[in-house]
């Protein structure tokens, strides 16, 4: 059965609310990480109300559930789930408002750095290296706080501060690498990226990286502390 929007909503326009924008700017974030045009996602989305599963790319985007102005839509690219969030059916629904996503700016890419297995201090990391290695000393451990991922599941995560002679970046610990280190602590990671969080660059341990202490009697920065 067709629900009672669809039928309302065809050939109607209006404006785009906070909460619509943001639907839009998390589609246009996803089209641009899997190098897609953001009307044709957005179409797909449309394809997927209308027939439960679509496809764009190599991404399937699958409606698991409508309700009366609003839809749960799950990507998946292959076995990883890319996202699930639920969309107002006027934005998909609405050949206007698909439209709309075009007069969205597209986010800049990082640049792709070949720093593969480097050891590198921390003024030298930029946003979008990946694979490399860093010795740093433990300044800040803030107070873990409970977040829910894009899954629904329930995580600890501390963004502690590391310090080297060059400067400070933070990084993201979860759940029981929380525990492994104290302030003071000089630590070695291994196999770690540069991501961005709240307009600050951030280092992100990889699947396969690793993070250990070294124990020494002094402090590598005590300029910093």
């Amino acid at each position: 059965m067709t629900p009672r929007i669809y039928r309302d909503l065809r050939g109607r326009t209006g404006g785009i609310s906070a909460k619509d924008y943001i639907n839009l700017a998390s589609m246009v974030l996803i089209a641009s990480k899997h190098d897609l045009e953001p009307k044709r996602l957005v179409d797909a989305f449309f394809e997927a109300f209308e027939n439960k599963i679509s496809s764009c790319g190599s991404l399937k985007i699958s409606c698991r559930k409508v309700n009366e102005d609003s839809a749960m839509f799950l990507i998946t690219k292959g076995e990883k789930v890319v996202w699930q969030f639920p969309v107002n059916l006027e934005l998909i629904i609405n050949s206007d408002f698909r439209d709309s996503i075009k007069r969205m700016q597209m986010p800049e890419k990082p640049k792709k750095i070949d720093v593969l297995g480097k050891n590198l201090k921390i003024d030298e990391l930029l946003v979008g290296m990946k694979g490399i290695n860093i010795t740093a000393e433990i300044v800040d451990i803030p107070p873990a706080r409970l977040v829910y991922t894009k899954w629904g599941t329930q995580v600890l995560v501390s963004n502690v501060k590391i310090a080297d002679e060059t400067g400070t970046i933070k990084l993201g610990l979860w759940n029981n690498q929380i525990e492994t280190v104290h302030v003071g602590d000089k630590v070695e990671i291994k196999n770690c990226s540069v991501t961005k969080f709240a307009d600050e660059p951030q280092l992100k341990i990889e699947r396969k990286g690793t993070l250990s202490a070294i124990h020494e009697l002094h402090s590598i920065i005590p300029i910093l502390r």
